[in-house]
């Protein structure tokens, strides 16, 4: 595509259609829900008096171990069909 000199003048004003769905609605609902889980994750930190960064790690690792387990059980599923 080239732009020529008359790119501004036929260019519509405001963002696009998705570009303003994108930010009036994902992005603020992204932001509330990571918001949410930092204040969960603060709160189970202060009264388990385990560090979050440790909490955190055990949720990530038993959420890469049911994503092993659930592939797995796939695969195997498609073994017997075959």
């Amino acid at each position: 595509m080239v732009i020529g000199r008359d790119y501004m003048l036929k260019k519509p004003s405001g963002p696009s259609v998705s570009k303003h769905f994108l930010h009036t609605q994902l992005v603020p609902r992204a932001v509330n829900i990571s918001g949410a889980l930092e204040v969960a994750l603060s709160r189970a930190s202060a009264r388990t008096g385990i560090r979050p960064a440790v909490i955190l790690t055990g949720i990530a690792a038993a959420a890469v171990m049911t994503v092993f387990r659930l592939r797995q059980s796939r695969a195997g599923a498609v073994e017997r069909r075959m």
